[in-house]
């Protein structure tokens, strides 16, 4: 079988020459408050109150429902609420994607941070999309940051700004989604305040071949 030619690829994008500077692989993040605050939060509370929480022994930065990450909360305690809403906006995340398919929510866990607590520098893995919702905040209690997904370019220092930290403010009843593999973390609780959260991964269904 001879080698394929990459010039010759489907899936490329011809770039219009009329533009003097193009930005390339951008890292879309979808962030979006949900229609149907006053039931979801009903339904996120009255999982809480079933909830205990502690810290992974490994990094005792937070506090977690699940902390070895293989529970699902949402399928656990029928947040069929959540859910549907969620649906919604993976659908318009996905649209601006320009992709289609079947997927479901692998796994998701309460987080709370209490003051002085923090998340530090992680991705998801393998997963497709991974997303949070904010249930308890006062919007000044640890934003959430990504770091670029271009470790490339802070090795110059032409391109160096291009490297800063994108901070967003918690904000109750907001709905947040992102590439599972992007570097991301939750600055400090520096308040008395509780901040709590719901973090979920999405798979979407995979096509298997199998040989004759």
């Amino acid at each position: 079988m001879p080698d394929v030619n990459p010039a010759h690829v489907s899936d490329r994008f011809i770039i219009d020459n009329d533009d003097v500077i193009q930005n390339l692989y951008p890292t879309p993040i979808y962030s979006s408050k949900v229609g149907n605050f006053d039931a979801i939060q009903e339904e996120m509370y009255s999982a809480l109150k079933k909830t205990e929480f502690e810290m992974n022994p490994c990094w005792s930065s937070h506090y977690l429902s699940d902390i070895w990450f293989k529970l699902n909360v949402v399928k656990e305690h029928q947040m069929n609420v959540f859910v549907e809403e969620l649906s919604k906006h993976i659908i318009n995340y996905c649209q601006y994607l320009n992709y289609n398919g079947n997927c479901s929510i692998a796994e998701s866990w309460f987080s709370l941070f209490k003051k002085g607590n923090y998340g530090h520098i992680h991705h998801h893995g393998a997963t497709d999309i991974s997303g949070v919702y904010y249930i308890k905040t006062n919007g000044e209690d640890g934003n959430l940051f990504f770091e670029t997904p271009n470790p490339h370019l802070g090795t110059s220092k032409v391109f160096s700004n291009l490297t800063p930290r994108h901070e967003y403010k918690p904000e109750e009843g907001n709905l947040m989604l992102f590439p599972g593999w992007l570097m991301h973390g939750i600055q400090t609780n520096t308040t008395d305040n509780e901040r709590i959260s719901l973090s979920f991964n999405v798979s979407f269904e995979r096509t298997v071949i199998h040989d004759k």
